[in-house]
């Protein structure tokens, strides 16, 4: 019975590391090809260092994104993330997808992230997450210890 016991406290403690180390959020992303927010499955794994945006839509497969976490340089969120979207991409889109993002960043009960990271050509670049509030929580926490950075608000500009 004491090796039982034994089994099952490991055990527990592992299955729990293992939640620690990955979260999988439904979510929607930024399609920057069409300036559209498209239905995507957010990644953080810390043991793979590493986030990862899939579209669920088999028509944007190849616009999916795999970042390391020491690759990322920012993060932030609501109004701080709407500005640094604005600055970043605003430039390369057309006036209606920016409007439909100043439209998205209305939404109440959700939450957008800007994630600012380095592409292989050393250039800045930025993903845009939008999730249910309620869900971004554990997304804040796993972002942070992926990247040991702090999420940016209007609140907390840093």
């Amino acid at each position: 019975m004491k090796k039982f016991a034994l089994f099952i406290s490991v055990a527990s403690l592992l299955f729990t590391n293992n939640l620690a180390l990955a979260g999988e959020y439904g979510a929607k992303c930024l399609h920057i090809v069409s300036g559209k927010m498209q239905g995507c499955i957010i990644m953080v794994s810390t043991r793979q260092n590493s986030l990862e945006m899939n579209f669920r839509s088999d028509k944007y497969q190849n616009d999916n994104l795999r970042l390391r976490g020491n690759k990322i340089i920012e993060i932030s969120s609501g109004e701080h993330a709407q500005k640094r979207t604005k600055e970043t991409i605003g430039a390369s889109l057309v006036l209606g997808p920016i409007g439909a993002l100043v439209g998205l960043f209305g939404k109440e009960k959700r939450t957008q992230f800007a994630i600012e990271y380095v592409d292989n050509q050393n250039k800045t670049n930025i993903a845009l997450i939008d999730i249910k509030t309620k869900d971004s929580e554990p997304l804040i926490q796993d972002l942070e210890s992926l990247t040991g950075l702090k999420i940016r608000t209007t609140e907390n500009p840093q």
